[in-house]
């Protein structure tokens, strides 16, 4: 039983770890889709002022003008995915967390229930003592 009782253990300690591990990457992909999305909106930003510099110079020829929308477009379309991703990262964290919890309340459960199954089995071993110390008096009894 002991045998049983350490396998377990053990499975239900690398099922935890795992669960842990899974938890920091989610967090780190989160960290680093934040710095990912931090720097598209700059490189958009960035375009923006380059295209109001040129347009301020008066050297903003229309294929510049061109070529600047199409890169703030191209950057604008990634920020977006990467905010999605973002999005679907979060909600992976957020179920990881939610797991986490959920392990927490069963290991909780189940330490409640072998709490009660010792207290069941004192109350049966104090039971069976209280027989024996009975039938040992009758016994007594009997004799005289």
């Amino acid at each position: 039983m002991a045998f049983r009782l350490a396998r377990v253990l053990r499975l239900r300690t690398r099922l935890r770890e795992q669960a842990e591990d899974e938890l920091r990457r989610v967090r780190a992909e989160l960290e680093r889709l934040r710095g990912e999305i931090e720097a598209t909106h700059a490189a958009r930003l960035a375009t923006r002022a380059t295209e109001e510099a040129a347009a301020a110079q008066g050297r903003l020829t229309g294929t510049t003008l061109g070529e600047l929308r199409r890169h703030e477009t191209a950057v604008a379309a990634r920020e977006a995915a990467l905010v999605a991703a973002r999005a679907e990262t979060s909600a992976a964290a957020a179920a990881a967390r939610d797991a986490r919890g959920a392990r927490r309340e069963e290991r909780q459960l189940e330490r409640l229930a072998e709490q009660a199954e010792t207290r069941a089995a004192a109350d049966e071993g104090r039971r069976i003592d209280t027989l024996l110390d009975e039938l040992a008096l009758r016994g007594r009894n009997e004799r005289r």
